[in-house]
Parts: C-alpha cells; sequence; structure tokens
C-alpha cells in the first residue's frame, strides 16, 4: 500500500506543478482542495487524491481545461476557498485576505516569482491578469522551507498553462459579452490561446492572448469625518430632543462634517498576452522561458455633490441616545456673512498601467540529485489621476441657503432645500484639486534550487537553495498649484480671479453642466436626499473655463517633492529542509523539517522639509481660524534599514489508510513593512488651527513577526467526498499599526536644529499637533477553525445523481495585546479584536455536472469586521457582505461550450460605518453583471 501511495502521488505532483514552480517530490506534495470549476468531478477526485498524500496544508483552485477558468477573476474563484475573502474594486474582485490577514500580508507570485505591481505597496491586484491565460492557483497556509517567506497569511502561487504539460496541438478560444445592470451598458471580451509541441515533444510553444473591456456604473453616498460639537448651547438654537421627544442637555454631540453623493462612471480596458517556450532535449533536462504582458487602464467620472454641515447655525435638533444628530435645520445666523454651501462634487480617478515579466528557469535531474535555475525580471508602470472639482451651488442671495435634513430613517440623508439642484445656473466655481502619481516598480529575482533523494531510514531526502532579489519602487506626486494666495479676502469681492475657496463664488458658464440623465440613483434606498442634480458635462470643458477665470494654462502639474518618495529593497535568503516519511505502526506518516533565513536591506530616499515658523491668523471672513506656516526648501534625505529573520517549520502528516488522514504544522512566518509605509516622504495639514497635523513614512519599521500552529483531520471516501476540519493559531510577536500622537510643542527648525514651541489659537487654548504615522508595537493572537466538506449526491435517482455541495466556514477569534481603551465621550468601545478580522465567513456552493451541463451557485458571505481602530477618531466598521454569483455551461460537442453566469445577482451593497451604524460612512452599490460567451477548442 505505501508503495502504490508513493507512485500515486509522485504522479500526480509531476502533473500539477509544485508550489514554488519546481519540481515537486512525493515527499511534499501539495494538498489541493478544488473548487467548483466546469466539469469539476474528476479534477475534483483527482484532487481528493493529491491531497490525502500531502504533508503541508494547501488548498486550490485547478482548470478542467485550457483556456476554461471558471471565473472571471482569479480572486473571485479564490473566495470560495475556506479561509479565504476577496476585496472588490467597484464590484470587481482585486485583493485577497487569508485568514483575517489583508493583501499586504500575503505573498503572491506568478509562476513562482513575484510580478511587479503598480500600487505604492506590494499588495498584488489581481485584475491586471486575464484569468484565461491561468491554469491554476496554489494557497498555501503552512509554509516549508521551500516556501517563500513574507506572509502571515498565506503563500499565493498562481500558474500559466505550460505546453510540455499537455503536449500535442491545442487551440482554445473564448467570446463573451458582458452586460452590467447598473449602467445599462454591454461590453466585449474575447481571448485566444494556441499550443503546440515539437520534435517529439521536447519543444513546446504556448501564445495566449486576453481583451477586455467593461463600462461600469458604482452608485454611492457616505460622509466625511464625524465632527464633535463641544458645547451644543452655543451651535443649537432652542431645545434638543431625543427620539422619544424629550428634551435632552447632551455636553458635547456627534454629527457627520459632510454628506455627499455620487454616481460613477468607469471604464476599464485591459489586454494581455503571454508566451511560454520549453525544451526538453532529454528526460533529464527542461528549460522553460516565459513572457507575460498586461496592460491595464481603468478611468472612472465620479459625479455627484456634498452638504457641509461643518458651520454653525442649528435648530430643531433630534439626537439619538448615542448623541448623534439625526435629524435638524440648517440656518444662516444673523452675525454670519456666509450661509451652508451646497457643492456639487465630480471627480476623475483612475490608472493606466503597464505590467510586464520575463523568466527562465532550467531544470535538472540527475537520478538522485535534482537542480532547479530561475532568474526572472518584472516592470510595471502606472500613472494614477485623482483629480477633483467642487463647484458651489449658490442662490440669488449670495449663498443664503437654509435646508433640513434627516437620517432618522436609516442613515442616508434626508434633505430639502429651496435651490434647484438641478440647474446648471445655479453652479459657480469653487475649489478645486488636481494630482497625479506616477509609480513605477522594478524587480529582478535569481533562485537557485537543488535536492537529493537519499535512503536514511525516515529521511528520504534534503532539499536546499539560495535567492536573492532587488526591488526599487518608487512614487512621484504632482499637483496643480494653488491659485489662492491671500488667504484673507472677500467672500464676494467679484474683483478676485482666483478658484478656490480661499477667495470667491466666481460664475461659470452654464454649458459647463448638464442635468443628470439617471433617474434610477440609489434606487434601493429609501429617503428624500437629492437623486437629482447637475453633472459636469465635459472635464476639458470645466477646464477650459477655470482657465479663463484664473487667467493662465491650467493644470499645469508640479512635482510635490517631499511627497515623492523611492526604496528599495534588496533580500538574500538560504533555506534547508529535511523530508521524511515511514510507517507508524500500521499507518503511513510523511513530513519535514526547514529552516530558512532572510536578510533584508532597505533604502528610502526622498526630499523632507522643515517648519521655520507657525503663526496663528486672526479669522478671516468666512470665520476659519487659519495658520500661517513657512518651511524651509526641500533637502534630499536617504535612511537606510537591515534587519534579518530565522524562519523553522515542521509539517508532518498520518494517513491512517481507513479514509481518515491527521496533520500538524507549527512555523515561524514575517510579513515586511509595506513598502507604502517606510518612505521618508511627509506630508504636512497646516491651514487650519483646529486640523493641524503631519504624517507621513516610517523607514525605521521591523517587520510583522509570527508563530503559527495547525492541527487538521481529514476524511476521504472512494466516491470523492471529502470532509475536513482544521484548528489554527497565530501568535504575533510583532505588530505595526497607525499611531496618533498629540503634541502641544510642535517642532520649528531654528539655527540649524529642531525646537519647540507654543503657539497660542485665536479662540484661546495651546495648538495642538497631530502625527499621524506607522509604528511597531506589541501583537496578538489569532485563533481560528475552518470546517470543509465537498459531497456529490450519487444516491440520487436519474439526472439527480448529478448534483454536489462545496461548503465552508471559518470562525476567527482575535485579541490585540496593545489595544487601549478609547475612553471618549458618546463612543463606544471597540475592544481588543485585531483590525481587520472578521469573525464569521463562510461560503456555500451547489453544483451539477452530467451529461455536458454544468450549473453552479455560489454565496460567499464575510461577517462585520473592525476595519480601523481609529478613522477621524472613531473607530471604522465595515458590515457584513454577502453575494450570490450563478454559472451554467453547456457542452454542445465535446469541443464548444456555450455560457452564462450572474455575478452579484441580488445586487448587495457595501456599507461602512464610525463606532455605529447610525453614523454612515460610505453605502456603495456596483449591480449585478452578466456574462454570455462560447467557448472552442481544437
Amino acid at each position: 500500500m505505501l508503495n502504490k501511495n508513493k507512485l500515486a502521488a509522485a504522479v500526480l505532483a509531476a502533473i500539477s506543478s509544485g508550489a514554488m514552480g519546481e519540481a515537486s517530490t512525493k515527499q511534499d506534495s501539495p494538498m489541493i482542495e478544488e473548487v467548483s470549476v466546469v466539469g469539476i468531478r474528476k479534477s475534483l477526485q483527482a484532487a481528493s487524491d493529491l491531497k490525502r498524500n500531502s504533508s503541508v496544508i494547501q488548498d486550490s483552485i485547478v482548470v478542467e481545461d485550457i483556456g476554461k477558468f471558471p471565473d472571471q477573476n482569479v480572486a473571485e474563484s479564490l473566495q470560495r476557498i475556506s479561509g479565504v475573502s476577496i476585496d472588490r474594486d467597484r464590484g470587481e474582485g482585486s485583493k485577497i485576505t487569508v485568514r483575517g490577514f489583508g493583501p499586504a500580508f500575503n505573498v503572491v507570485k506568478l509562476n513562482g516569482r513575484t510580478l511587479a505591481t503598480t500600487s505604492r505597496g506590494r499588495d498584488f491586484d489581481f485584475q491586471v491578469l486575464a484569468s484565461e491565460l491561468i491554469s491554476g492557483a496554489d494557497v498555501i497556509k503552512s509554509p516549508m522551507g521551500k516556501t517563500p517567506a513574507g506572509s502571515i497569511g498565506a503563500y499565493v502561487n498562481i500558474k500559466t498553462t505550460r505546453p510540455l504539460d499537455d503536449p500535442g496541438l491545442k487551440i482554445a478560444g473564448s467570446i463573451k459579452g458582458k452586460r452590467n445592470e447598473l449602467s445599462g451598458d454591454n461590453s466585449p471580451q474575447y481571448s485566444g490561446i494556441f499550443s503546440n509541441t515539437f520534435a517529439d515533444d521536447t519543444i513546446g510553444v504556448l501564445v495566449g492572448f486576453s481583451k477586455q473591456e467593461s463600462s461600469n456604473r458604482i452608485d454611492s453616498t457616505s460622509t466625511g469625518n464625524w465632527a464633535i460639537m463641544t458645547d451644543p448651547a452655543l451651535d443649537i438654537t432652542g431645545d434638543i430632543v431625543n427620539t422619544r421627544g424629550e428634551v435632552v442637555t447632551p455636553s458635547q454631540l456627534r454629527y457627520a462634517g459632510r454628506h455627499q453623493f455620487g454616481i460613477g462612471q468607469e471604464e476599464r480596458e485591459r489586454t494581455a498576452a503571454n508566451l511560454t517556450l520549453q525544451w526538453a532535449p532529454s528526460e533529464t533536462f527542461t528549460h522553460t522561458l516565459d513572457f507575460i504582458y498586461s496592460d491595464f487602464g481603468n478611468i472612472a467620472l465620479g459625479q455627484g455633490m456634498q452638504i457641509p454641515l461643518q458651520r454653525n447655525g442649528w435648530r430643531n435638533v433630534v439626537v439619538s441616545d448615542n448623541n448623534t444628530i439625526l435629524a435638524a435645520e440648517k440656518f444662516q445666523t444673523e452675525d454670519s456673512t456666509r450661509g451652508h454651501p451646497m457643492d456639487g462634487h465630480f471627480s476623475v480617478s483612475g490608472s493606466e498601467s503597464e505590467t510586464q515579466a520575463i523568466g527562465f528557469n532550467s531544470r535538472a535531474d540527475f537520478g538522485q540529485l535534482r537542480l532547479n535555475l530561475d532568474v526572472s525580471v518584472s516592470e510595471a508602470e502606472a500613472m494614477v489621476s485623482s483629480h477633483s472639482m467642487v463647484p458651489n451651488y449658490i442662490n440669488g442671495d449670495n449663498g443664503k441657503n437654509e435646508f433640513t435634513y434627516n437620517t432618522l430613517n436609516g442613515g442616508i440623508l434626508d434633505f430639502s432645500t429651496t435651490i434647484d439642484l438641478a440647474d446648471p445656473a445655479n453652479a459657480r466655481a469653487h475649489w478645486n484639486s488636481v494630482g497625479d502619481t506616477l509609480l513605477k516598480d522594478e524587480i529582478t529575482e535569481l533562485k537557485f534550487d537543488a535536492g537529493y533523494d537519499l535512503e536514511m531510514g525516515a529521511l528520504v531526502s534534503i532539499d536546499a537553495g539560495i535567492a536573492y532579489a532587488d526591488r526599487t519602487k518608487s512614487s512621484d506626486h504632482f499637483v496643480a498649484p494653488d491659485g489662492c494666495k491671500n488667504k484673507n479676502v472677500s467672500w464676494s469681492d467679484p474683483d478676485i480671479d482666483l478658484y478656490n475657496t480661499c477667495g470667491t463664488f466666481r460664475d461659470i458658464p452654464d454649458s459647463v453642466f448638464q442635468a443628470s440623465p439617471v433617474k434610477d440613483f440609489l434606487s434601493d434606498e429609501k429617503g428624500n436626499f437629492p437623486r437629482d442634480f447637475i453633472l459636469v458635462s465635459d472635464i476639458d470643458t470645466y477646464h477650459a473655463a477655470l482657465q479663463k477665470l484664473r487667467g493662465d494654462t491650467w493644470p499645469q502639474m508640479e512635482l510635490v517633492e517631499n511627497a515623492s518618495v523611492e526604496t528599495t529593497e534588496q533580500t538574500a535568503t538560504l533555506y534547508t529542509q529535511f523530508n521524511f516519511e515511514g510507517l507508524l505502526g500500521a499507518y503511513e506518516w510523511r513530513g519535514n523539517l526547514g529552516l530558512r533565513y532572510v536578510e533584508t536591506d532597505t533604502a528610502s530616499t526622498g526630499h523632507r522639509k522643515d517648519r521655520l515658523s507657525i503663526v496663528a491668523q486672526p479669522p478671516n471672513e468666512g470665520g476659519e481660524n487659519l495658520l500661517e506656516v513657512t518651511y524651509t526648501e526641500n533637502r534630499p534625505v536617504t535612511i537606510e534599514q537591515s534587519y534579518s529573520n530565522l524562519l523553522p517549520s515542521a509539517n508532518v502528516s498520518i494517513d491512517f489508510l481507513n479514509g481518515f488522514v491527521a496533520r500538524a504544522a507549527a512555523s515561524k512566518v514575517m510579513s515586511r513593512p509595506k513598502i507604502e509605509d517606510i518612505g521618508v516622504n511627509r506630508s504636512y495639514s497646516a491651514s487650519h488651527q483646529e486640523n493641524f497635523s503631519s504624517g507621513g513614512g516610517n523607514p525605521y519599521l521591523k517587520p510583522y513577526e509570527a508563530k503559527q500552529y495547525d492541527l487538521s483531520l481529514e476524511y476521504y471516501q472512494d466516491n470523492g467526498n471529502a470532509y475536513a476540519v482544521n484548528v489554527f493559531r497565530k501568535d504575533i510577536s510583532n505588530f505595526i499599526s497607525t499611531l496618533v500622537t498629540q503634541d502641544s510643542t510642535p517642532d520649528v527648525f531654528v539655527d540649524g536644529k529642531y525646537v519647540d514651541t507654543v503657539v497660542e489659537k485665536t479662540n484661546g487654548g495651546i495648538l495642538i499637533e497631530r502625527i499621524r504615522q506607522k509604528e511597531n508595537r506589541p501583537g496578538g493572537s489569532i485563533t481560528g477553525v475552518e470546517i470543509a466538506a465537498l459531497h456529490h449526491f450519487d444516491y440520487l435517482p436519474g439526472i439527480f445523481n448529478g448534483l454536489g455541495i462545496q461548503a465552508n466556514y471559518t470562525r476567527l477569534t482575535s485579541e490585540d495585546d496593545a489595544a487601549e481603551a478609547l475612553n471618549e465621550e458618546n463612543v463606544r468601545e471597540p475592544g481588543s479584536a485585531i483590525e481587520g478580522f472578521a469573525e464569521d465567513s463562510y461560503n456555500i456552493i451547489g453544483f451539477y455536472d452530467k451529461n455536458g451541463i454544468q450549473l453552479r451557485a455560489a454565496y460567499n458571505w464575510r461577517g462585520n469586521y473592525l476595519s480601523r481602530r481609529l478613522d477621524d477618531g472613531l473607530p471604522r466598521h465595515v458590515d457584513a457582505y454577502g453575494q450570490l454569483d450563478l454559472r451554467a455551461s453547456y457542452d454542445i460537442t465535446d469541443k464548444i461550450t456555450v455560457s452564462a453566469s450572474a455575478v452579484n445577482v441580488t445586487n448587495e451593497k457595501v456599507f461602512h460605518y464610525a463606532d455605529v451604524k447610525e453614523r454612515m460612512r460610505l453605502i456603495q452599490y456596483t449591480g449585478p453583471r452578466y456574462l454570455i460567451g462560447i467557448n472552442a477548442k481544437f
């Protein structure tokens, strides 16, 4: 029995490829828990055999056939694995969270290589990959010595198809049409793969391409920071009552600084291609050259309006038991020359990115000795745009607007005003911000691995290797310069030729705007909030109008040196791994012991400026208490940092030969600080006395570190049914969090040194600087249980025996050892949970596979979780989210398949809130998506 299982493991490992892009061995062949895919039955049975004979804890997606990935996005397939949930970008899967650890804690590689990213951090965005070019993905939860370091959550390896894996001529293609229900737009998708082998299957060539376009609409409403009204008696006229009509006298109240309403219209386009050349001159040598290219662009035009509530003048106020203002009227007080403005809110955001990677791999097998060399280079570049334009609604009385609002019906603002929000004649030029960020990422990796088979009792082989990586990531930030020079000009002065809030309401041509053509804005939400308002008709026309007002060319972009940064990271790695197997009485066991040493050197380069003086200014005519702050010129700065980690690991499994398999694993793991957190860049917010702050990177951060333990018990049946329960714990010894410190003596730079200074505010009291940056601190612990089941209903009669179900449930308990009570009035304590960890998540997938018909209904649910312990002074939560996806396909012939999919069928919404649900932060709808298509293979 032992020899037979060895042979099965070796064969399955060879055809599935190893987790590191290396030749898998029988001792550490990965465990695969298949997710629901087209033609699922045979794949699930083979995966169960492979899982049973493995000694590591791993889940995978395996594609049934070339070019037939089951989802539009790799991340959306990964979410069906136990313990995996995803982040969505405007409704589509983009990044993954594993066992509660977010994208930054998971190492994601392509064919065992790091792919350059087009974000500031390490987070891997699955949107850049065309799913049709992917053959599978492995999620390794318990690392081995040979598993790349850097993940506390999981190591994920995405694999592309290789021609010698399936010799012969293979041609596959697909054409699909996609419809976004919310936008009402249709868009095409098409892909093709050609693979062939020559010279007695010793030479292989594979070429693949994919083109995808989509048009999406995103409806949302959100709030700004929930501000504190520290003296309600001064700001509110008349009585304050609670929801029961009782008069109350709270010492302070919370209110939303701004309510915003937005319609986002997004256009996406992705072109991807890959080329693989393989040469295997003999059974002992295989050489592989991979090239992958992706061009991904998305541009989103956000249209909407916002209601600033930060000024005084409140009456008929209704508050909750949490002292949140739920309803009120806003009016202009007698001593105010300015009313409460209604702001339009228009934004252009998105990116144009290009990613390319080339890698060469050479494997040699000299009997007992196995050698593997891998060299790769990857580059990515993106221009990320963030343009925000806020024209101002105004009536004929110099901006005197009185209105009522009410959130008693569930958090969204009920709002009424005398201004016609859909009339372009009521708009004036106001505040504008234009910024672009150029992101670059360059990675070079070199790896050499060796394995040697031997017969020394239970020790059957030894693996060892070295690796080196060099990564340079830069972020250059550009902005259009502020036209405001005089902060104390009259709000009504018609001769001030400025464009920002510092000066005036300037008229702007009505042709710049149009009434919104969208008539079903947030149609699933109740309330009398604005659903009909003006939109910018054309961005270029808007810019031209501002150019005329300013009398210059706008926007002209300038580099912001102190917000730009370049970070270089070099890592050197050594590892060794001892692989074992044998008999324990009548049972079979296998396992490995590994040790990995990683040394990391970083250098962050950028510019910083120092403050020379801080002077409080008298109130301007808008009633704002501002500051005048002067700075030195920017100076270049480079800060270097080094650290090393020694990471032991152990995995063992016992096969009881009656269907039961037990596993245990223990390891020390680490995750490096986010690249965006270790820069020398520094930003300052110094215009308002009540919002004096600074923040930036911390190049001295040390990595996250944790010890983790796994125990699992699995049961397999001959018909392919499988059941598993896994218990794990992670003890985090070093963590990184955003900490905010308050400094009552902010630094100024005098005579070449920093000096503490005390600044008195205009309205009394001392100026406080809030310094916000990442810091190392003690961690906590994560305890979890994963339960998974795969069951085929073979015993049902007739056509019904093609039914099956796959389900998994994850329960997490987290404890933050360094969590401190907030002790804030009218704020509920967030407890000791670690940020980002939902206690409960589950997936239920029902499928049918018989007579060429494949059906799948998948429901994925993630519970409520704390996303930030402090966000503008309040804990921020993300409400529970569940999504239903459907897929059906039919094999017309063994060569042609038609399919249809529906994503987010029930049009679920994303809901974020601050502290309590009545303090809404974000409600977002992205709508259902529908796809129909045809696949063909030859």
